[in-house]
């Protein structure tokens, strides 16, 4: 305990009460480094930044409803806004997170340094290049150069311009793959808790998070092709098991899935968040095997056969959690069904979405009349996501930051475009198994989904581009902080129009937290200032959209 005390002193140096001043910080620090350099070692650190980074990223995926929301992977069913945007409206304080974080990379980074621990500085700076990204591509302009130095005196950093960022954080990232590779020092198993002491997967990592960036800049960077091409000789996240993901430990609030019992011990919570119906037909018109693994029957399903009015089905999915579903005849006599006729949109199917830019407290989804029975939560028509995602840990729930799916996906679609020699058709179909592997598909059932004419690229251009697009949503499913994002460079799948969402506009970033606004009013507002238009909200173009 004394420690992880100590770590934390190192974690916030760079946090300054504004009566200190520069001096008393330097002498402050000094002894807090010097205290840490003694106690603290390079493993404990590394499993701090991997933990810490880690949980950050998943719980915008799941726990947090608004990306999830926005991608139309799900939807809320009481008290949000976020099925329309409503999240993107207020300032937004992830980036504020992302830097407490970063607060003790740079402290892993300082230490690593002085003890000539190659390898571990090269993991930490992969990590600060994830969360530097993160903000940037999030809000815009950020702090970069000047982040992170109030023990030299920067109390109110200076906002770098996108452009100048990215540039840092690839050249960044070139340094973190050479010092992971001559570092000489063994990287501990038991603490490395997402590669387990493989430097060969860290340096997949450093490289993949390089292809997604480029990528990501590809339309503002002359030499994206080749900065591709450079990397299909370098090591990559290429292994169904090559992901970078850790395990839940399930015994704590902190080491446990959001969605568990013992986050939510009531399963309201659970019950708020609905798989999205663009999600839902999707998964249902290709036969995807992943359909019963994420998503649950619905309990009271409409039909149109009166035949079948009062009889059960009991569904068992692939991981052993059954459930019984009840067919109830759509009965246009009885007056509570008719009153709701106008509001049943699916009927004689198991598997139902939430309908897209729903009011999120409507209870009467789907023509869900008795409500009365369902609760301000429940919704007997629409289904719930998996009773897998009640769960506290799961060898299928991981914290992800990128797996090696994503990386496929990209690679197909670079080859699409003409970016990179190879066949996208192969890095496609590498994407789909590598997904579905990871959901614990098996191989047979892989098979048989990759031969249907549905799944398969068509020859032109932007079709290829269309069906790649459908298939890296589907694998981002609960890694919503990707998905935004591809579905914001892309406009792929084309999904803004759908269910009540076309009097929407598409949120294109967040607004700045209300304190920079406040304490660090230059940097804002030269901030915003590029931005096109130059307003502070979530419409206004940051420079990789401009």
């Amino acid at each position: 305990m004394k420690s992880y005390i100590k770590i934390l002193s190192v974690a916030l140096l760079t946090t300054v009460a504004t009566s200190c001043s520069k001096d008393e910080l330097r002498i402050y620090d000094t002894t807090q480094q010097l205290d840490a350099v003694e106690s603290v070692n390079d493993p404990f650190l590394l499993a701090s930044v991997i933990k810490q980074t880690s949980l950050f990223y998943q719980n915008m995926g799941f726990d947090n409803r608004r990306l999830p929301s926005a991608v139309q992977h799900m939807q809320s069913n009481y008290q949000s806004g976020d099925n329309f945007y409503s999240g993107f409206k207020s300032p937004i304080d992830d980036m504020y997170s992302a830097m407490n974080i970063l607060k003790l990379i740079d402290g892993s980074i300082g230490l690593a340094e002085k003890r000539a621990s190659n390898a571990h500085k090269g993991i930490f700076i992969t990590f600060r290049v994830l969360l530097f990204s993160f903000m940037t591509d999030f809000y815009g302009d950020v702090y970069y150069t000047q982040a992170l130095k109030a023990r030299e005196g920067i109390l109110y950093p200076k906002y770098d311009k996108q452009a100048d960022t990215y540039a840092g954080l690839l050249k960044e990232l070139d340094e973190a793959t050479a010092l992971i590779t001559s570092g000489t020092e063994p990287i501990d198993k038991s603490y490395d808790l997402m590669f387990g002491g493989d430097k060969t997967k860290w340096i997949k990592f450093a490289n993949s998070l390089k292809l997604r960036l480029i990528m990501r800049a590809s339309g503002k960077l002359s030499d994206a092709g080749a900065r591709m091409t450079a990397l299909l000789n370098a090591p990559l996240l290429t292994d169904a098991t090559d992901n970078a993901s850790i395990a839940y430990v399930g015994t704590t609030a902190e080491n446990s899935w959001k969605g568990g019992t013992i986050n939510w011990g009531s399963v309201d919570e659970f019950n708020k968040r609905r798989p999205c119906k663009t999600l839902v037909d999707k998964l249902t018109d290709l036969k995807d095997p992943r359909l019963n693994v994420w998503v649950a029957p619905v309990e009271n399903p409409w039909t149109t056969d009166k035949t079948k009015d009062g009889q059960t089905v009991t569904t068992t999915d692939p991981n052993g959690f059954s459930y019984t579903s009840k067919w109830e005849y759509l009965d246009a006599s009885n007056k509570d069904i008719s009153a709701q006729l106008s509001n049943v949109t699916d009927t004689d199917k198991l598997y139902v979405g939430f309908i897209a830019g729903m009011l999120s407290d409507w209870k009467n989804g789907n023509g869900h009349y008795n409500t009365a029975a369902g609760g301000v939560v429940g919704n007997f028509k629409v289904s719930q996501f998996s009773q897998l995602f009640r769960q506290n840990k799961h060898n299928l729930l991981k914290a992800q930051i990128i797996n090696s799916d994503e990386v496929q996906f990209i690679l197909a679609e670079a080859a699409a475009k003409g970016l990179i020699s190879g066949s996208a058709d192969t890095y496609y179909r590498k994407g789909i198994t590598n997904s579905m592997l990871r959901w614990g598909i098996k191989q047979a059932d892989i098979d048989k989904y990759l031969a249907q004419a549905s799944v398969a690229l068509p020859s032109d251009k932007a079709g290829q581009l269309a069906k790649i697009a459908d298939q890296k949503w589907l694998a981002l499913f609960t890694v919503s902080t990707e998905a935004y994002l591809d579905l914001r460079r892309t406009g792929l799948p084309n999904i803004f129009s759908n269910g009540r969402l076309s009097g929407y506009t598409f949120p294109l970033r967040y607004r700045y937290p209300g304190n920079e606004l406040g304490q660090n009013r230059n940097a804002y507002d030269q901030g915003v200032s590029t931005l096109s238009p130059a307003t502070d909200n979530e419409f206004s173009k940051i420079w990789l959209l401009q």
